[in-house]
């Protein structure tokens, strides 16, 4: 995957369309993601995976389908999915849980939208990298309550998301990309892992330290469906790898100058952005 900021702000709030075939990465190898999803499934399922009961029918035939099209694309997922079953030693991975099986098909978590009445509510997730949250605590949600810790959400996002949802054209991805800082690589950061690396900055030493955790995130409308798949994939980038390049530098740099001051402390920067955008503009 390029780095999001080569082309573009990722804390720009738009959308734009991609290819199918390029929407989910699949699991053509033993990637650190299925890594991380099958140790996850097997010490804390509960806490990674849930489908909501009154939805199992439509997510199973939704999920189904799917990892069809995804066996059309790529027919070697099918060794991989054998495999992830003799290592997860567990039926639920079997055909009566297609969500599953999917989501150890490819290495992006997903979420499924139910959309009712103007609403559009999670039923079902399989989150293996969160960043700061806990799939519990934002089931069954309608998506206003889903990001009601998100600054400016509700002046300038509500709506808009609401209405590129009920637009959304069938059976064709899009994509945007959002990012955060982390002192932490791994992939699983849920609250208690996420604040017991708190970002403190007093050096530059502290700053090479950290990664860029960019989320890539997707929406797709199945044909004749009431659902929606929202994927998510994380990429950690070391801040090294900005310094080293001047067009990733500058844009990550504009993109805090654009931080509000909630932003700012929603991304746990406030006590060092001063000292952060010191640092970084010392190589522009």
């Amino acid at each position: 995957m390029i780095f999001p900021l080569t082309n573009f702000n990722p804390f720009r709030i738009g959308l734009h369309p991609i290819d199918k075939q390029d929407w989910l990465f699949l699991n053509v190898s033993d990637s650190a993601y299925i890594k991380n999803k099958y140790q996850l499934a097997q010490e804390r399922l509960n806490e990674v995976f849930f489908v909501a009961e009154n939805n199992k029918q439509d997510i199973f035939e939704l999920a189904s389908k799917l990892q069809s099209e995804l066996l059309i694309q790529e027919p070697k997922l099918s060794d991989r999915l054998k495999l992830a079953m003799q290592k997860m030693n567990f039926n639920l991975i079997g055909q009566d849980n297609p969500l599953l099986a999917l989501s150890f098909m490819i290495e992006d978590d997903l979420i499924i939208l139910q959309q009712e009445n103007g609403f559009f509510r999670m039923v079902a997730g399989a989150i293996f990298s969160p960043s700061g949250w806990l799939l519990k605590d934002k089931q069954l949600l309608d998506i206003d309550a889903i990001h009601s810790r998100v600054p400016h959400y509700d002046s300038l996002l509500a709506d808009r998301l609401k209405t590129m949802l009920l637009k959304l054209p069938t059976e064709k991805p899009f994509e945007r990309h959002n990012w955060s800082l982390y002192k932490s690589s791994n992939l699983y950061q849920p609250p208690l892992i996420k604040n017991a690396h708190h970002i403190n900055i007093s050096s530059d030493v502290d700053i090479q330290s950290l990664h860029v955790r960019v989320e890539r995130q997707t929406l797709y409308k199945p044909k004749d469906s009431a659902l929606i798949v929202f994927s998510i994939k994380v990429i950690n980038y070391p801040i090294s790898e900005l310094t080293t390049n001047k067009t990733l530098l500058n844009n990550f740099y504009l993109a805090l100058e654009e931080l509000s001051a909630d932003m700012i402390e929603y991304k746990g920067l406030t006590s060092c952005i001063g000292f952060f955008k010191k640092y970084l503009k010392s190589f522009l």
